[in-house]
Formats: structure tokens, sequence, C-alpha cells
């Protein structure tokens, strides 16, 4: 439990995110756990976000602030500029808000806030949000006027790394060591614990839950499946949505895959782990996945890719298993020692929710943040802020 320390001088914090909610992702599900927390301890925390016609400009999630007011022109290059030329003039224009700036991922966010912690000398920190071919470093240094970019993102006064491939991607963009910070997601461990007991129904239900993107390569499941149902015994849910769930629907259907339920969005992510014993994360790339990180902690049996992010977490056959993003045929194995072995699927869970117990918990990163926020913030500022404490 976090305990409060009242102050006359709180952090004020501006958040910087594309999307925001109701648009769900990782870097939108961890913006809102810890603009949450950070508002428990006495702070305070805006979210910058993109305008959306069909909602409001302004709205509150419980404490936190939401404000919908980036314009972006869908044109190309112009896109880019438009996002970072829009927040950086509100950025501006509430200068006397905040303290310090978080972009929530790096590619225009960051841009953003480099030109303004610059122009205001006030701190920024960016997260580095996704790895590998498609993340953050990457589209920074595909996009034209990458120099420019890098330029004004190395602005920044810290960068957040989730992994060592983020580390090193964040090194390669040109940032100097003593400006990076390792660190990882965090997950609720109040909210995300394991089901009170392991139903017949549980033991034999695997669960994707993520975007139905092709950077989460999902159809790789789907090809396993066929391997490893073959006599109908066993559950497959896939929760989420996006552009591939037509196509998804279609190739469970052309394969005659038995026992494949799409469940479209879901809310309540802790309700559809405890509907399953077996987690899958077929991605080619990622960076610290929260959707990894909650079913560890939920009490599922992971499975996932071996690639840098998700190596980070996973000790294959300690903690759970590890098969190559490519290879549908170790997907069907690993999926079939899971769902028969009852005991080293207790034990991986096992010793999975307590590796996240012990380096994943939500509650101290939000607190690390909030010691790196006060360390960076501007001299001028006066008086001791709220602190959050863990009784020992």
């Amino acid at each position: 439990m976090i305990v409060i320390t009242a102050s006359n001088s709180p952090l004020k914090i501006a958040i910087c995110l594309a999307h925001f909610h109701p648009v769900v992702g990782g870097a939108e599900r961890k913006m809102q756990q810890l603009a949450e927390r950070w508002t428990r301890c006495g702070h305070r925390s805006f979210v910058l976000t993109r305008a959306m016609s069909e909602l409001p400009a302004r709205e509150m999630l419980g404490d936190v602030e939401i404000n919908r007011v980036i314009r972006a022109r869908q044109l190309g290059p112009l896109f880019g500029a438009t996002f970072i030329s829009s927040l950086a003039a509100h950025l501006l224009r509430r200068s006397r808000e905040f303290d310090v700036m978080v972009a929530g991922q790096l590619p225009w966010e960051a841009v953003a806030t480099g030109i303004v912690s610059r122009m205001l000398r006030k701190p920024a920190v960016a997260f580095a949000a996704s790895t590998g071919p498609q993340g953050d470093v990457r589209q920074l240094m595909n996009a034209k006027a990458s120099r420019l970019l890098g330029a004004l993102v190395r602005r920044n006064s810290r960068f957040v790394a989730l992994s060592g491939q983020g580390h090193e991607e964040l090194r390669r963009l040109g940032c100097r060591d003593e400006t990076i910070v390792r660190s990882t997601n965090g997950v609720d461990l109040e909210r995300f614990q394991p089901a009170d007991n392991d139903c017949a129904d549980r033991s034999r239900t695997v669960l994707y839950l993520s975007r139905l993107v092709p950077a989460k390569n999902p159809q790789l499941l789907l090809r396993a499946w066929k391997y490893v149902n073959r006599e109908g015994q066993y559950r497959l849910l896939i929760a989420g949505d996006g552009p591939l769930a037509g196509g998804l629907r279609q190739l469970a259907h052309q394969e005659s895959l038995q026992n494949v339920e799409f469940l479209g969005h879901v809310s309540d992510v802790a309700a559809a782990h405890r509907q399953a014993s077996v987690f899958v994360l077929p991605s080619p790339s990622e960076g610290c996945s929260n959707a990894l990180l909650e079913a560890m902690a939920g009490g599922l049996c992971p499975l996932a890719t071996r690639v840098p992010g998700n190596i980070d977490v996973i000790r294959d056959g300690i903690n759970g298993l590890l098969f190559d993003h490519d290879d549908e045929q170790q997907l069907a194995t690993a999926l079939s020692r899971a769902l028969t072995d009852e005991s080293m699927r207790a034990r991986l869970s096992a010793t999975a929710r307590d590796h996240v117990i012990q380096h994943h918990d939500l509650d101290k990163i939000a607190a690390s943040y909030v010691d790196l926020f006060l360390q960076l913030r501007a001299p001028k500022e006066t008086g001791e802020p709220p602190a959050c404490g863990y009784p020992a």
C-alpha cells in the first residue's frame, strides 16, 4: 500500500502520448497506471493526447486529466511535423502547469518534449516503449530528416530503457550512457492474482490477449493450434481486436480449428486470465510486455517468443517456456508440454508470479520514477514533495 506524506510542493507531471484512454495498448495502459499511482502520492498528472472527434477534448479518468488536443494531418511526412508542432505548442501554452514532461514513446512525442525541454529549461523523460524492427528507435531512424529528429530527441533529459535491447538501441541513437535509465514495466499485484482454483476448464484453456495486428503475430498461434488440438480436447481464447480479426477468423474456419473463441476487446483483463491456465505471446519483437507480466502475475504459465524483451523476463524452463517466433512446431511442442504436464505447468506458473512480485511491483516502480523526477526538477523549486513510502 502507498503511504502518502503531505507536502506543499507536489510534482506536476505532463504526460505526452499519441493515444490514451479509451485507446488501449501497452504504452497507454502503462502510462495510465503510473499516472494513477503518482496521483495517489499527492502529485498531479495530466495527459496530452490526440484529438478524437467522437470524444470530449477534456475528460477526467479518475483523478487524471485527459486533454485530447494534439492535432495532426494524416498526409505522409506532414503527420509527424503537425503532431510535433501541435504538441509543442500545447506544452508551451501550459508551461506553468508542469515541472517535468514525460514522453510515453519516442518517435514524435519525444521530439516535441526535447524541443520544449530546451526552450523552457524543464526536464523531460522519454520512454523507449518498444524495440526491434517496428520499435521506437527504428521508426525514428527510418523517418525523413532522421538526423535532425534524432538530435531533437537527444535533448530530453533522460531516456528509459525497458530491456537490454532497448538500452543498446538508445545508445545507437546517440544517447549518452549517463542519460539512459534501465527500468521495467510494473504490475498491479492486487488486481492480478491467481485464480482460487484450477478447474478442468481452466487447465485445458490457452489465452492470447493482445492486439490483432501483424506486430503481435497471432497467426503463428493458430497455425500451431492445428497440431495441438487435433482431438478437440483443448480450448483457445483469442482476446483482442485489430485489423487481422477477420482474417484470423477466416483462417480458423479454413483450417477447421476446434474450440477457438474470439472474444474481441476485453476490458477486464484479470477476468480473462481466470478462464485459462496457459498464456501465449507470439510476437517477433517486444520491449517489456505488460500483457506478459500481467499474465504471469495472474498465475498463468507463460509461453513467449525467444526475443529481446521477453528473454529479460522469461528463463526457459524456470518461469516459462520460450519458442522461436517463426516456428509453429516449436510453439506447438511448448503448448503440448504446458497443457499435458500439470506439475510442470504449476511450477512454471508459481515461479512466474514470484518473479513479477520481486521485480515488477507497479507501486515500487512508480515511486522510482518519482525519485527520478525529483532529481531532475529545476533547482529553483523549493519545499519537500510528497513521498511514496512502503510499510516495513
